[in-house]
């Protein structure tokens, strides 16, 4: 008989769970925060059907929610649920707005309503206002409330879009946007006056798509660009700057100067989905880059922040769009083909410094969440909360990392009753008290 080919993001802690659970009994090491009380929620690919393992790309498959309710410094309960409402499983993101929390997921699939169980909602998102599906990753304005996103989708025709949902929880604005080179646009960045729009060589392919393997690919011929959009008057031609052949799945943050530059950070792929088809490691690595756009000059500059690759990056959540002394970042290997996540990288702006809170050997953690602390003094008053998984014990946790000492031993870590598959993002949905 003739062996199934591998797929690394069908094996090991890639591989999916069966079993949907809820405990109240959840043990602590350490001393929980009396001052977080919320939901720690994150979504991922759990598929339900075994794929096919040589066409199945890991942003593939249904969503699982995982999540832990924390009370006044202990765990009040651990569930894990699928996503399925009106034949959509998001398996992306998750996150709250006006009250409500939502599953997300790109390229035109529809977001999800999750009550405060993880319980998946069949009532229609954001009051029955979006035109067609919605975006994986959403940028929050602290001074107005409203959410920005970039939404594409490829069903039928490729069409992209800028959206704002109103603190409402009504669609407010809804632009389309031309894109004939038809780019997968998985985030965006805003700042006081922009959204930013990343038109990057990682394009449509209806090859692949024929053939059923993950339908995007690296496309060298496709320049790419990043754009200004003016969110104030987004009926205006987009503002465009070429740079240098690179693909970013997630800014960090993006701002303006008081001369109107405008800074962005994320992470920069140098190639990627071009031999590789079934995911995202194995052809390059990301990189914290930063480039400065001139809308005055045109001018474009690009420089390398860290040397050490890292991905998933984060910021306060009240900073997005705005300038910020922080970030945090999960660490990888420096091997694109070994996928060991294993620091927490906190980075300070002012001189592009470093902290990294190492994980032993058999440990490998997911996106790092910044939590401000009750009261907060400063920008990096709070908690970094991940998830994190055991090799040696095939276990999952909860780690809680001090903010302004990200390099210490956890504050408290709480075991979970069953392991977390690596996902994607997730989110702090803050309780009443907080």
């Amino acid at each position: 008989m003739l062996k199934q080919p591998q797929n690394p993001y069908l094996e090991g802690n890639y591989a999916p769970v069966a079993d949907q659970l809820f405990t109240e009994t959840l043990k602590v090491k350490g001393d929980i925060p009396s001052d977080l009380n919320g939901l720690l929620v994150r979504n991922g690919p759990n598929p339900l059907k075994a794929p096919n393992p040589k066409r199945h790309h890991w942003f593939v498959g249904d969503g699982m929610l995982h999540g832990v309710r924390i009370s006044e410094g202990r765990p009040a309960w651990y569930r894990n649920q699928t996503v399925m409402a009106n034949k959509s499983s998001p398996n992306t993101h998750v996150i709250g707005h006006a009250g409500n929390i939502y599953a997300l997921v790109e390229a035109g699939g529809d977001p999800v309503m999750i009550d405060a169980e993880l319980n998946s909602l069949s009532r229609a998102p954001f009051d029955a206002t979006l035109k067609r599906g919605f975006s994986a990753h959403t940028k929050f304005e602290a001074a107005t409330g409203s959410l920005h996103a970039i939404c594409y989708d490829f069903k039928r025709g490729y069409r992209a879009s800028y959206l704002e949902i109103a603190a409402d929880n009504t669609v407010k604005q809804h632009q389309e946007l031309d894109l004939p080179g038809q780019p997968m646009i998985h985030d965006c960045a805003i700042t006081d006056q922009y959204v930013i729009v990343f038109d990057l060589p990682v394009t449509f392919s209806l090859s692949r798509m024929l053939r059923r393997y993950f339908p995007f690919a690296w496309n060298s011929k496709h320049q790419a660009r990043i754009g200004l959009l003016n969110r104030h008057q987004p009926d205006e031609a987009i503002r465009w700057f070429e740079i240098a052949p690179c693909y970013i799945f997630h800014p960090q943050n993006a701002f303006e100067d008081d001369q109107g530059r405008v800074t962005l950070e994320g992470m920069r792929y140098e190639r990627i989905f071009d031999r590789v088809k079934i995911g995202p490691f194995g052809e390059s690595l990301p990189y914290l880059t930063r480039w400065t756009l001139d809308p005055a000059s045109g001018d474009t500059s690009e420089q390398q922040v860290d040397d050490h690759p890292a991905e998933f990056p984060r910021v306060h959540p009240a900073m997005e769009g705005k300038p910020t002394q922080y970030g945090y970042a999960l660490g990888l290997a420096r091997d694109p083909n070994a996928t060991n996540f294993n620091q927490i990288i906190k980075y300070h702006r002012d001189n592009d410094r470093a902290e990294r809170h190492n994980l032993s050997a058999s440990q490998m953690a997911g996106e790092p969440i910044f939590v401000p602390a009750a009261g907060a003094a400063s920008e990096d008053d709070g908690y970094l909360l991940s998830f994190v998984f055991d090799q040696s014990t095939n276990a999952s946790s909860i780690m809680i990392l001090d903010a302004q000492n990200v390099a210490a031993a956890p504050i408290a870590e709480i075991e979970l009753p069953q392991r977390v598959p690596f996902g994607f993002h997730g989110s702090w949905i803050p309780g009443p008290s907080q």
